[in-house]
């Protein structure tokens, strides 16, 4: 009986350890999770919205106290941020905005006439009717000319247009290196929105004639098309950098002060 009642406390003992342990084993830092990558999320936006702006110097320690964190997540953003181009090394310990040049641009722009046709040649192979229906008819929404209101709007749709372009490669590398590519074109287009006026009613109209190419399935006509717009944006945001505009956006709005 004793050895009975002995084995039955050992037998308690051993499941309330287990049931301890379960508990500890399952817990997860979830709000360390959240913490890091809410640092990422606010200081990538505040490069790509201007906030931070170019050759911007970034002090960890200064960066944690606005931010109300510690260093340690902070560190791990600029890392992050670092290796998608948006951060460069300044020293041994130091970070700063990346610049923004007009070979910067060049060099985005290079890349989106390799990845964006892909998108257009894949679609081409099958011209799945739900992808033509949706991309035929993207900017349907938006007439000429457009209000200066409608710039936000017009320019977030025109992000997801070439977005969808590029999707349409079902190739997942292809997608995920154009997703690091869309920061620094996002960057751009968000200092160009100051002054896209006289630009703005041409981009939309290049837009609708890309749509109308892939809705009636030509794609050497779609290809043509998209590589032109590509080729003018390129050509403006170029021009836009050159001409010191930026600087002075910039220092007018008081971005980054």
């Amino acid at each position: 009986m004793e050895v009975s009642e002995s084995s039955d406390r050992r037998a308690v003992a051993s499941l309330r350890y287990l049931v301890y342990h379960i508990r500890v084993t399952n817990l997860r830092p979830i709000k360390t999770t959240y913490v890091n990558e809410s640092v990422y999320e606010a200081l990538e936006r505040a490069i790509l919205h201007g906030e931070l702006p170019p050759r911007a110097a970034l002090n960890d320690r200064r960066l944690a106290e606005m931010l109300g964190v510690s260093r340690t997540p902070v560190r791990d953003a600029l890392h992050r941020l670092e290796g998608s181009g948006l951060v460069e090394r300044r020293g041994r310990h130091g970070w700063a905005v990346a610049g923004l040049e007009p070979r910067d641009v060049e060099e985005v722009f290079e890349l989106r006439r390799v990845l964006e046709p892909l998108g257009l040649e894949r679609l081409a192979e099958t011209w799945e009717g739900a992808a033509v229906r949706e991309l035929s008819g993207f900017f349907g929404g938006f007439d000429e000319p457009l209000r200066r209101e409608q710039y936000p709007e017009y320019l977030g749709r025109d992000h997801d247009f070439h977005k969808k372009i590029v999707a349409c490669s079902r190739n997942s590398r292809v997608i995920g290196f154009y997703g690091i590519l869309e920061q620094q074109i996002d960057r751009v287009r968000h200092y160009l929105s100051y002054g896209y006026e006289g630009r703005v009613e041409a981009s939309l109209a290049e837009h609708k004639r890309i749509c109308a190419a892939i809705g009636a399935r030509e794609l050497e006509s779609a290809k043509g098309l998209l590589l032109e717009h590509l080729n003018m944006v390129e050509k403006t945001m170029v021009s836009f950098v050159e001409s010191q505009d930026l600087e002075r956006i910039i220092r007018e709005r008081g971005i980054g002060e």
